[in-house]
């Protein structure tokens, strides 16, 4: 965790950025000891509470704000393998509708895969 605090600015970074997907007393903790630069002792007294919880609580809050980001970076990519699988299998289809020859048909298909394109 000692690693984790000592990057201040990353955190402080990542907070103002996600900190909804903290809960509030997460996002309080936080900001008390990130941005307020307040001790864990300091905190620890606020909250009528030892220094330990107050330790546990910030390093469990950290390691939930990573794990969700983790998981936002995930469903990203997920995403994006997607977006080209789907872009793949347009041209595909354009290939095939192109070879069909011309025609008001053809074109109004061709369109419509320009359009799917155009929304990804």
């Amino acid at each position: 965790m000692e690693r984790v605090l000592a990057d201040r600015f990353t955190v402080i970074r990542l907070f103002d950025l996600y900190a909804r997907l903290l809960t509030p007393r997460q996002q309080q903790l936080v900001r008390m000891y990130f941005h307020e630069d307040l001790s864990l002792g300091e905190i620890a007294e606020y909250f009528g509470v030892t220094r330990q919880a107050i330790h546990d609580s910030l390093r469990r809050s950290l390691l939930e704000l990573y794990e969700d980001l983790l998981g936002l970076a995930q469903q990203a990519r997920s995403a994006e393998r997607r977006k080209v699988e789907v872009l793949r299998q347009l041209d595909l289809l354009e290939e095939e509708v192109r070879a069909l020859g011309g025609g008001v048909r053809v074109e109004q298909m061709l369109a419509c895969i320009q359009r799917m394109r155009d929304l990804l």
